[in-house]
């Protein structure tokens, strides 16, 4: 009989992402450029749309009051329903069971991803930020399990706590990840980072 497992609590680690699920960072510069800018032109209504959600974080982080359901739903709703997340094809879900078997290990992982998942290939995982003190990158090892579980490959999955934005890609039992775009930044990062949503959601980029 198969072990069932927690993936919250087994995957806490990259040591543990890539001991019990065979997955590895490669040293490939060419294999994630999809997160480097993209030659994509935003209009100027986008970009005061991306000054105000900017905005908006600066007065949470201020008060002390960035938690993940404000991080959702006060700057990753808005930012996906700007960029047309929620138009078909693209489907937002949240709470997906996940189930992710490793015949090698006899191992079943499990998990209820508090996530929004879009079409099945780009995943976007939100973590709690306490005073905006929980780091994205904790969050990465979780969120690259549940993307190697994902029916289609490569898949992308972005994570962020409000204040920290990071890409991330798996493919053929390999993953990287982009640098933090930081909302702490003098320029507005949320540029970058709408921009290459647009471009994974419009296929923009080879995989």
């Amino acid at each position: 009989m198969s072990s069932q497992l927690a993936i919250e609590q087994t995957i806490s680690s990259f040591q543990a992402l890539h001991e019990r699920l065979n997955l590895c960072r490669t040293s490939d510069t060419s294999f994630f450029p999809e997160w480097l800018t993209p030659t994509i032109e935003l209009v100027e209504n986008d970009k005061a749309f991306l000054d105000h959600l900017r905005q908006r974080y600066y007065n949470y982080y201020n008060a002390g009051l960035l938690t993940e359901g404000t991080v959702l739903l006060s700057i990753v709703a808005p930012l996906l329903e700007r960029l047309g997340f929620h138009e078909p094809p693209f489907f937002v879900q949240s709470e997906i069971p996940i189930s992710l078997e490793v015949t090698e290990r006899n191992e079943i992982y499990r998990g209820r991803m508090d996530v929004l998942v879009i079409r099945e290939s780009l995943w976007v995982l939100t973590v709690e930020a306490k005073r905006s003190k929980f780091a994205a990158d904790l969050a990465l090892p979780q969120c690259l399990a549940y993307m190697s579980a994902a029916p289609q490959q490569p898949s992308f999955g972005m994570v962020t706590n409000g204040s920290d934005f990071i890409f991330c890609k798996v493919a053929d039992g390999m993953y990287d990840f982009s640098d933090p775009l930081s909302l702490l930044s003098r320029q507005n990062r949320l540029y970058e980072v709408a921009m290459i949503l647009t471009g994974l959601k419009e296929g923009r980029f080879s995989s």
